[in-house]
């Protein structure tokens, strides 16, 4: 879902709503390209996640939830109030919930053996 919501907001909204002059995305470029990176991490993950579910990627699922907190969860608090409050408050929750979900199902993996 998080990688889902990351790249539906870079095709709509950063891509979308400057059609005419895309420049604006290589002037500013630092919001794009933490949306896109979160984009391909989150859909990579989610892909490796349902395709192979195991320990190693249910760990780097979970190790991507730090940095995936640290981006979008700064990101979220700058906008409170703003008009980007939804979105990156919720590919923070997706992020984290994805994370969540994975760290714990690698700590039921183990606790069963």
């Amino acid at each position: 879902m998080a990688g889902l919501a990351c790249a539906g907001l870079l095709i709509v909204v950063f891509i979308g709503e400057h059609l005419n002059d895309l420049g604006v995305l290589l002037r500013a470029p630092a919001l794009p390209v933490l949306v896109l990176g979160g984009a391909i991490v989150a859909l990579l993950l989610g892909v490796l996640l349902i395709a192979r579910p195991g320990p190693r990627v249910a760990r780097w699922a979970s190790v991507a939830g730090v940095p995936w907190l640290i981006a979008f969860g700064s990101l979220a608090i700058r906008s409170l109030g703003g008009p980007g409050v939804i979105s990156s408050g919720l590919i923070t929750g997706f992020g984290l919930a994805g994370a969540l979900v994975a760290h714990r199902s690698r700590m039921a993996a183990r606790s069963d053996r």
